[in-house]
C-alpha cells in the first residue's frame, strides 16, 4: 500500500509521480492520498484512479481506519468513530484558571498524543471545553489573558472564532494564537487578518510550540506591568494639585491631568488630546491679540527641547478667558532620545492681583515709572549707604521745558505720550541700582548711584540731550522737546534726603532761568569737599585736552541774510555776499573732544572752565592755533575745510 501526501503547492516532481501512479500496471496498488484541500489537480487524479482513498489532512485521525480498510485486516465495523460523521475531530479548548502574577492561559485546543502538551504552569489544571464559534459567549462570563485556538472547528473555522472574540469588548486587545495541522499560507493569512498574533503547527517540535506560547505569556506579563504602571502614574497625576500636560515631538497634546482640565475649564481630555498645544492653551498675548507660534517661548521650548523653570505665562481657558500661570517645562527622555515635553503649571491669579496692588503702590500709573513714595525710600536707603561706605551719588531733577504750553497747544494726550517716551529713553540708559521716578506732572527725579564727580556733568547732560529725541505735533509740524536738569550731589555729609532733592530742584530752576535746555550742578557753600573734587576732576581733563590738542574749531561764514538769494553755486559763493573784494569773514566756534571721540559742548565745559580758572588757557590755545598759519590763502582754505567737515552750531558765549 502507498500512502502519499500532496504538497500545499503542486510541483513538477509530484505531478510526474501522479502520472506514474495512473499507469495501468500501478492501478492495483492500494493508494491513500492526503491533501490540505480537494484541488482541481487532486480531483482529476481521483477521477482517473477511482480506487484511490482520499483524506484531508485535517482528518488525519482516520488514517489507521483507512489503512485497515484497504488491506482488509479488520472489518469496517471496528473502525474508530470520528467526530461529526468522520469528517473532523472535535477540537478542545483549555480555559486556564487566573493566576495572581502571571497571565492566564485562555481557551486552548485539546492535543492528540503526537501534539505538544499545554504549557506547564504552577496553577491549577485548565478546564477543557469544546471549541466552537459559540466560545465567545461562554468566555465573556470569565476573564482570560490568552487564547490558543484550533483552526478547524466542528462548526466553523478558527478565523471566524477569532473575529467573534474580537467583538467582545474586553477581548479586543487579548492575544490570540492559532494552531493548525500544517503550514498553509491561506490559513495563516486568514488567521492574521482576523486578529491572531501567532500561528503554530501541530507537526512542529514540542520545544518550539512551548517557546512560542511562553513568548506570548511574557508579552502579556510585560503588558500588564506597563498597564499597572500607567494606572499608578495616572493616579499620581490625578492627585497632584498642579496642572500637568504632555506635548509630543510634533507639538500636540499627548496627555493632561484632571487639575489642568479644571484650571482650563474643560470637562474631559477628549477636547484637547491631539490638538496643537500652542493653539489650544497659550495662543494669545497679554492684550488678547493673536500670538504667533514663532514668538511663543513655550512653543519654542517644545521644538528645541529647552527646559524652563518657573516662568510666568498666560494660558486661556475654554471660554478664552486669561489664566495667569507659573509654569516649568521639562524634557522627556527615552533611551537617550527626546520623547516630548512635560509642562507643570499653577494658577497665580491671586498672586498676580496682590502683585498688581503692590505695583500700584510704588509706580506711576501713566508712565509706569516709580512714584515719589518709592523714590524717597530709595533715596533714604542710598543716603544711609553713602554714610556707611563713603563715595558719591547724585540726584537729577528733570523738568520738561514749556510743558504747560505743550499741553495747551498739542493736547493732553500728546503731552502724556511725550512724557512716557522720555521716561522710556532715560530708562534704557540706567544701570542696576539707578532709580527713575515721576514726582508730579512733568517733573522727573533720577537717582544715580556710585558716581564719579569728574564726569558727573557729562553724564547728567546726556540725559538732558535725550529730550531732543522726543517730539510732539503742533500746528501740523513736529517740534522737538527740551528739558532742564538740576543736579545735586549725595555724600556722607548730606544732612537728609529732602535736602538733596531741594538743591536739585533749585539747580533745575537756575538752569531754566539761564535760558532752558541747560544742565546745572548745585554746590552749596558748605559742600567744600564736593566742590573741590568737582573742580579737581575738570582741571585734570582740561589740562589733558590742551596737552593732546583735543580742542577743535568749527567755522561759519558771516554773511548778510538779505543777500542769500543771490548766492552762486560755487563752494564759497555765499561767503562773499556783500563783500566780494575783501577778506571773507568767519565766526569760529570751539569744541572739546573726549579721548573716546565724543564732543563736549561749549555750554558744558565753558562754565566749568571759568569756575576752575582754566578759561584763559583755553583762550590762549585758541588764539595760538588760529594764527598759526601766516599765509592768508591757507587760513581761508583751512576754515573752508572746517565748514565742510564740522557741524556749525552758533554759540554766543565764545567766538
Amino acid at each position: 500500500m502507498v500512502i502519499l501526501g500532496a504538497p500545499a503547492r503542486m510541483t513538477r516532481e509530484f505531478d510526474d509521480l501522479l502520472i506514474y501512479l495512473r499507469n495501468p500496471r500501478e492501478l492495483k496498488v492500494p493508494l491513500l492520498l492526503l491533501a490540505h484541500e480537494r484541488t482541481a489537480d487532486v480531483a482529476g487524479f481521483l477521477l482517473a484512479r477511482p480506487d484511490t482513498q482520499f483524506l484531508l489532512w485535517s482528518n488525519f485521525s482516520r488514517i489507521p481506519a483507512l489503512i485497515r480498510q484497504a488491506v482488509g485486516a479488520h472489518s469496517a465495523a471496528k473502525a474508530p468513530a470520528d467526530v461529526r460523521g468522520g469528517d473532523r475531530p472535535k477540537a478542545e479548548i483549555s480555559l486556564g484558571e487566573p493566576a495572581p502574577q502571571a497571565p492566564r492561559q485562555a481557551p486552548a485546543p485539546a492535543s492528540p498524543p503526537s501534539r505538544p502538551a499545554p504549557v506547564a504552569r504552577p496553577t491549577p489544571a485548565p478546564v477543557a471545553a469544546p471549541a466552537t464559534v459559540e466560545t465567545p459567549i461562554k468566555a465573556s462570563t470569565g476573564h482570560y489573558d490568552l487564547f490558543v485556538l484550533d483552526y478547524f472547528l466542528p462548526d466553523g473555522n478558527g478565523d471566524e472564532l477569532c473575529r467573534r472574540l474580537r467583538e467582545v469588548p474586553k477581548y479586543r486587545e487579548t492575544p490570540i494564537a492559532m494552531i493548525t495541522s500544517t503550514y498553509r499560507e491561506d490559513i495563516i493569512r486568514k488567521s492574521l487578518d482576523a486578529g491572531a498574533l501567532e500561528c503554530t503547527f501541530k507537526n512542529e517540535a514540542k520545544e518550539l510550540f512551548l517557546a512560542r506560547i511562553g513568548s506570548l505569556a511574557r508579552q502579556i506579563t510585560m503588558r500588564k506591568q506597563m498597564l499597572g504602571e500607567k494606572q499608578r502614574l495616572g493616579d499620581i497625576l490625578g492627585s497632584v494639585g498642579d496642572g500637568v500636560y504632555g506635548v509630543d515631538a510634533s507639538g500636540r497634546l499627548s496627555f493632561i491631568n484632571p487639575t489642568a482640565l479644571r484650571l482650563l475649564g474643560h470637562d474631559d481630555e477628549t477636547a484637547l488630546i491631539g490638538m496643537n498645544a500652542h493653539e489650544a492653551i497659550h495662543h494669545s498675548d497679554d492684550s488678547g491679540g493673536n500670538l504667533p507660534e514663532a514668538d511663543s517661548r513655550l512653543a519654542q521650548a517644545y521644538r528645541s527641547g529647552e527646559s524652563l523653570n518657573r516662568i510666568e505665562a498666560l494660558f486661556f481657558d475654554r471660554d478664552h478667558r486669561p489664566v495667569p500661570v507659573e509654569c516649568s517645562v521639562h524634557v522627556l527622555m527615552l533611551h537617550g532620545q527626546r520623547d516630548g515635553t512635560v509642562v507643570v503649571f499653577r494658577d497665580i491669579s491671586e498672586r498676580k492681583s496682590a502683585d498688581r496692588l503692590k505695583w500700584e503702590l510704588s509706580h506711576d500709573p501713566l508712565t509706569g515709572l516709580h512714584n515719589a513714595r518709592h523714590f524717597n525710600q530709595a533715596l533714604s536707603s542710598e543716603l544711609a549707604k553713602r554714610r556707611e561706605q563713603g563715595g558719591y551719588s547724585a540726584v537729577l531733577y528733570i523738568d520738561i521745558d514749556r510743558f504747560t504750553h505743550i499741553v495747551d497747544s498739542a493736547g493732553g494726550d500728546a503731552a502724556d505720550q511725550l512724557l512716557i517716551e522720555y521716561g522710556q529713553l532715560i530708562g534704557k540708559r540706567l544701570r542696576d541700582g539707578d532709580v527713575l521716578s515721576r514726582l508730579e506732572a512733568d517733573r522727573l527725579a533720577l537717582l544715580l548711584t556710585n558716581v564719579q564727580l569728574d564726569n558727573l556733568f557729562t553724564v547728567a547732560d546726556s540725559f538732558r540731550e535725550l529730550a531732543r529725541q522726543t517730539n510732539y505735533r503742533m500746528n501740523r509740524t513736529r517740534r522737538h522737546a527740551t528739558a532742564s536738569v538740576g543736579v545735586a550731589v549725595l555724600s556722607r555729609d548730606t544732612p537728609s534726603s529732602e535736602y538733596v532733592v531741594e538743591h536739585a530742584r533749585v539747580a533745575c530752576k537756575s538752569a531754566k532761568h539761564r535760558g532752558r535746555d541747560q544742565t546745572q550742578i548745585y554746590v552749596g557753600e558748605h559742600d567744600v569737599r564736593v566742590a573741590r573734587e568737582l573742580e579737581a576732576g575738570w582741571i585734570s581733563r582740561f589740562r589733558d585736552a590742551l596737552d593732546e590738542n583735543r580742542f577743535e574749531f568749527a567755522a561759519q561764514p558771516i554773511v548778510p541774510i538779505l543777500d542769500v538769494a543771490e548766492a552762486t553755486e560755487e563752494p564759497d559763493g555765499a561767503w562773499r555776499l556783500g563783500n566780494r573784494q575783501h577778506e571773507i569773514l568767519f565766526e569760529l566756534l570751539i569744541r572739546m573732544r573726549e579721548r573716546k571721540g565724543e564732543y563736549v559742548s561749549p555750554a558744558v565745559f565753558v562754565p566749568l572752565a571759568e569756575r576752575v580758572g582754566m578759561m584763559s588757557k583755553i583762550d590762549l590755545w585758541g588764539v595760538r592755533h588760529v594764527l598759526r598759519r601766516p599765509r592768508r590763502e591757507e587760513r581761508v582754505r583751512r576754515w573752508q575745510d572746517c565748514v565742510q567737515h564740522q557741524s556749525v552750531e552758533p554759540d554766543p558765549r565764545r567766538h
